[in-house]
C-alpha cells in the first residue's frame, strides 16, 4: 500500500480513534453488564450485546492497524533506506527462520519464536540481512505460567568470502541468553566450546568469549577487531552478542523492543520517523564499516 505522509496520517487518526471508541465501548458494557446482572435475563441479553460490540471494535481496530503499520514501514523505511546501500530489499512480513538461528548453535531458542521486518541487500560488497526477532520460553507449573525472554531487538548476518575454520562467540556480560556448547553431555567434541579470554583486560572485562580453537579466536580478535566492538558496545547501549560461524558473522542485539514499529496513539513527525528507522538502518553500515569485514583477512 503506498500512501503519502498526509494519507498515512489520516490513517493514524482512524486507528486512534477507532481505538478509543473500542475502549469506552468495552468500559460501558461492563458498566452495564455488572448493573443488569441484578435481573438474569436482561443481565444475559447486556452482556451478549456488549460483548459482540467490543469484539467487533477491537477486530476492527486490529485489522486496521496493522494496514496501518504496513503503510507507514512500506513509506518511512523505504525512504529512510534510500542511498543507503548498493543493493536493498525490504519485507515486512518475512524474517529469519527459526532453524537457521538454531544450526548456527549460538542463542538459546524457548518455545516462542517470531521475525520480520526483513532487510537485505549488499553494502560496500558485503551480503547482509537484518529482521527483528523475538525468542521467549513460556513456562507454566499448572497453577502460575510466565515468560522468560530471551531476545526482543534485532539478529543481522553478514556473508564473508571464507569460511571460519572454528566457531568464535562473543557477548557482552549483561546478554545472558547464549548457547555457549561447553558442556561435554550434550556436545560433541568438535562442537564443544571452551572460554577463552584475550590479551586485553579492557576487552576481557566487557565481553564473555567461547570458542573452538584459541589459534583462530587470536587470528579473528585482532587489537582493531576488539577496539571495534568495544565501540560498538558503547553505541548500542544494549546486550549484544557477536557470533563468527562458517562463513558468516552474526549480530544478535536484545534492545528490548521492536526496532520498526510506528506507534499507533502518539504523535508522528516524518523528520524524526526517517531519522528513527536511518538510524536503525545505519547499524549494519557500522558493523561493516567498523569491522572492516572485506579486508584481505577474511576474503579467499
Amino acid at each position: 500500500m503506498n500512501v503519502s505522509w498526509d494519507e498515512l496520517q489520516k490513517m493514524q487518526n482512524g486507528v486512534r480513534l477507532l481505538g478509543i471508541v473500542s475502549g469506552i465501548v468495552t468500559f460501558v458494557g461492563i458498566l452495564f453488564t455488572i448493573v443488569a446482572f441484578r435481573t438474569p435475563p436482561t443481565g444475559l441479553l447486556v452482556l451478549a450485546g456488549a460483548t459482540m460490540a467490543a469484539v467487533i471494535g477491537w477486530v476492527t481496530f486490529s485489522r486496521r492497524q496493522k494496514e496501518f503499520r504496513s503503510a507507514y514501514k512500506q513509506l518511512v523505511i523505504n525512504n529512510a533506506a534510500a542511498g543507503m546501500f548498493d543493493r536493498y530489499l525490504y519485507s515486512p512480513e518475512a524474517g529469519i527462520s527459526r532453524d537457521e538461528i538454531a544450526a548456527t548453535g549460538i542463542m538459546s531458542l524457548g518455545n516462542r519464536y517470531s521475525s520480520e521486518d526483513m532487510v537485505e541487500g549488499v553494502y560496500k560488497g558485503v551480503p547482509f540481512r537484518r529482521a527483528d526477532m523475538y525468542i521467549a520460553d513460556h513456562r507454566s507449573n499448572g497453577k502460575s505460567s510466565y515468560t522468560v525472554v530471551y531476545l526482543r531487538g534485532s539478529w543481522l548476518t553478514f556473508q564473508y568470502n571464507k569460511k571460519f575454520l572454528a566457531d568464535l562467540q562473543v557477548c557482552t556480560k549483561d546478554f545472558g541468553y547464549e548457547r555457549a556448547k561447553t558442556s561435554r553431555l550434550f556436545n560433541s567434541k568438535e562442537e564443544r566450546r571452551h572460554k577463552f579470554e584475550t590479551e586485553s583486560i579492557e576487552f576481557n572485562r566487557a565481553f564473555d568469549c567461547n570458542c573452538q580453537q584459541d589459534a583462530e579466536a587470536f587470528y579473528l580478535l585482532t587489537p582493531r577487531v576488539m577496539q571495534m566492538l568495544l565501540l560498538l558496545k558503547d553505541e548500542f547501549d544494549c546486550p549484544f552478542m557477536v557470533g563468527f560461524v562458517n562463513n558468516q558473522l552474526h549480530f544478535a542485539l536484545n534492545s528490548g523492543k521492536n526496532n520498526m514499529e510506528p506507534s499507533v496513539f502518539g504523535e508522528l513527525n516524518y523528520t524524526a520517523e526517517i531519522e528513527k528507522n536511518r538510524r536503525e538502518l545505519k547499524i549494519i553500515t557500522n558493523i561493516v564499516d567498523s569491522l572492516a569485514i572485506d579486508r584481505q583477512i577474511f576474503t579467499e
